[in-house]
């Protein structure tokens, strides 16, 4: 008897194998083999060996299946043993922010406020006398052995005469009394709206600004430095050394997006990047939905949506309950955090949000505190009755606060989550800040996951390391740099870790169909690890390097292997 396949059966047969329809006769560009391949595939299949072609997964299996595309042309590479993962996607990470602080004062192997103010004065020494010193956000005065960020006195010891400019994550900064000067804040200056200007005893400003108010120093600082290109292209491989393929950029303007494009068009990129509009206003979102449609985007750049700051970091994010006393930082006994609606308030945020529905993209809102996530899923559902949100992918970015209430809606709706590591740095201003209960909630992983929320994760880096596998380590054990845990029972599992870092953001970012998993037909996006995450104990998670990393096929990165 002759057994006939019909095409369709054919083709569903050889994708269950993992071969490409039509690839049997076809010989591959490269292979990888002899490895423990972790396909990430939804029966999560191991398998040994990948053949790639023409920037795709051509074929998945044992080593036996995948010789066969083996060619005289075909590169190989012996894997002997190590594990290969999809690509890792970072959902929330400030990749032009990461470029900028190449040339910054770095600050994240400093111990003390000595060791900050001997770093800016080393990069005072090198600098024209006035000219501005400034110093990368990627660091936490949580691992200064005092605890807080220094103080404008402090700074003005090592720079007296150059303005000093500290930023800590995008929501802090320091600076020195000569940066006070140039920006006008004076001991009568006021609170800028959802701003507060720390303040001493005497009503002086400590130099230390929260939120709105670090922008009156912002608005002052020199320009960009006109070599951005080539630091942008400088942060996309050490991403690509940690095995980052794909970012979402969350929240630039128009002449950002220009040097995006600049890159791109160039060839340039290694890292595909998602870019959201970043909007405070209807009039923005208007702005950001023409300057999305006008990118012709492709498999390595796209702009995607628009993103809404709606409050603030660990000391401005806005609750329903008082934050603590903090001597020196935080003296008001009222004080829950800032919330930034756009001046129409909420009725803005909706009518800015139905704009955004019209014209079939994303929404990302920033949010920290319980209050504004309430806000957020309140508008979304407001929206998402006159025009369904869940295939839009509309997304709450942090969700440091979520009440069960919101969670249970989110997962109704199909409201999605970005939620990073903060707490590995910020984990010890979330205790002095809210207290211990409040601060172990702060990210509630296991609980939105089990509410039937769909979560991807990343880092928000530079405001915290760009490190995946500290996020991932943070993720499993809860534990932070300072040495202790924040939160255990929200703990996931390694598999639940990677599933963010793998297909939950390319979920996110609506390209499951092209990323996210090794299965033929895909981009060949993934990389080579030193260890395989999913079997060593979560605590050695920490201590995993990327060996190789493939974009599309490419070798962005290779070490050791």
């Amino acid at each position: 008897m002759h057994l006939r396949l019909s095409a369709g059966l054919l083709s569903a047969v050889l994708v269950y194998w993992g071969i490409a329809p039509g690839a049997l006769a076809q010989t591959a560009d490269l292979v990888l083999r002899r490895g423990n391949v972790i396909t990430v595939d939804k029966d999560w299949r191991i398998a040994q060996a990948i053949a790639i072609k023409h920037g795709r997964f051509l074929a998945v299996g044992d080593d036996d299946a995948i010789a066969g595309h083996i060619g005289t042309g075909t590169k190989v590479i012996d894997l002997a043993g190590r594990t290969a993962v999809p690509g890792l996607i970072d959902s929330h990470l400030h990749q032009l922010f990461a470029a900028l602080n190449g040339p910054a004062v770095q600050l994240l192997g400093a111990r003390s406020i000595a060791e900050v103010q001997k770093a800016i004065a080393e990069r005072v020494a090198r600098t024209e006398p006035g000219k501005w010193v400034m110093a990368s956000s990627g660091w936490h005065e949580s691992i200064l052995d005092e605890g807080r960020m220094p103080t404008r006195q402090e700074l003005d010891q090592a720079s007296p005469s150059n303005p000093v400019f500290v930023p800590r994550g995008g929501h802090v900064v320091t600076v020195n009394s000569k940066a006070l000067e140039l920006a006008s804040i004076t001991k009568n200056t006021p609170n800028p709206d959802g701003g507060v200007i720390v303040r001493d005893a005497n009503g002086e400003a400590t130099g230390v600004l929260l939120e709105k108010a670090a922008d009156l120093v912002r608005k002052v600082l020199p320009p960009p430095p006109s070599n951005m290109a080539q630091l942008m292209k400088i942060a996309m491989r050490d991403l690509n050394s940690y095995g980052i393929v794909s970012v979402i950029e969350p929240g630039i303007d128009e002449r950002q997006m220009e040097l995006y494009r600049a890159v791109r068009d160039a060839g340039e990129m290694t890292v595909r990047t998602d870019v959201l509009y970043r909007a405070l206003r209807k009039v923005d979102v208007e702005k950001g939905i023409v300057v999305c449609k006008a990118l012709k985007g492709d498999a390595m750049l796209r702009c995607v949506g628009i993103k809404f700051p709606l409050d603030g970091g660990v000391e401005g994010g806005r609750m329903t309950w008082p934050y603590r006393i903090v001597p020196g930082e935080q003296t008001d006994p009222a004080y829950r955090g800032v919330l930034l609606l756009p001046p129409g308030g909420e009725e803005e945020y909706v009518a800015a949000l139905k704009l955004i529905a019209e014209a079939g993209l994303q929404a990302q809102t920033h949010a920290v505190g319980d209050e504004t996530i309430d806000v957020i899923v309140r508008a979304y559902e407001r929206v998402n009755v006159e025009r369904p949100i869940r295939d839009l992918r509309w997304t709450i970015m942090h969700l440091f606060h979520p009440s069960d209430a919101a969670l249970k809606k989110m997962a109704a709706i199909g409201i999605m989550a970005t939620m990073q590591d903060h707490p590995v740095l910020l984990g010890h201003n979330q205790r002095r800040w809210w207290g211990d209960e409040r601060a172990a909630y702060a990210i509630p992983i296991r609980e939105a996951i089990d509410a039937g929320v769909l979560v991807g994760g990343g880092t928000d880096g530079p405001v915290v390391p760009v490190d995946p596998f500290l996020s991932m380590w943070w993720m499993t054990t809860r534990q932070v740099l300072k040495g202790y845990a924040l939160g255990s029972e929200h703990a996931i599992t390694p598999k639940e870790a990677l599933e963010l870092y793998t297909i939950n953001n390319a979920r996110v970012m609506g390209v499951e169909k092209e990323r996210g998993s090794i299965e033929p037909g895909k981009l060949a996006d993934l990389t080579v690890l030193s260890q395989d995450i999913l079997s060593v104990p979560p605590d050695a998670i920490r201590d995993t390097k990327a060996l190789l990393t493939l974009v599309g096929g490419n070798v962005v990165y290779r070490n050791g292997i």
